[in-house]
């Protein structure tokens, strides 16, 4: 029943929405393979900001990959953490010379835990979000 939904979903979505779907699908299982296979050292390399031009940012592009992302996210059958969600938004971010800035951060939960989190921001708009208030350690 729930597989009747999503394809129900699917098929009412815009042609270019189901582009986005495809493409966040394939770049959330690139980035979950690329963060088990090679150090994060080598994995940040992938990015590259120096060919995104600013530009007018069209706002309603990025809601259209954010919640394309959100929905890859749900059909994919492997667990995807944040990190994962954000490099495959940087990606599709930079296949559209957007510039974009990947945070890695840190808060403490309630059980008095160490909490890592990452989020990407095209100024000040959330492609995946911050999570909660987390100490910026580090941003991409």
């Amino acid at each position: 029943m729930r597989m009747i939904r999503a394809l129900k979903k699917y098929f009412k979505l815009p042609f270019r929405d189901k582009l986005l779907l495809g493409e966040a699908i394939t770049f959330l299982f690139l980035a979950k393979l690329l963060i088990l296979v090679l150090p994060f050292k080598h994995c940040i390399k992938t990015f590259n900001n120096e060919k995104c031009v600013k530009q007018d940012i069209d706002i309603d592009l990025l809601r259209r990959i954010r919640n394309a992302i959100s929905r890859a996210n749900k059909l994919a059958f492997w667990k995807n953490i944040c990190l994962v969600k954000s490099f495959a938004g940087k990606w599709m971010l930079q296949r559209r010379k957007i510039p974009s800035k990947l945070f890695l951060g840190v808060n403490i939960d309630d059980k008095k835990e160490l909490v890592a989190h990452a989020w990407l921001k095209v100024d000040e708009f959330e492609v995946t979000h911050d999570g909660g208030k987390h100490q910026k350690l580090h941003v991409l």
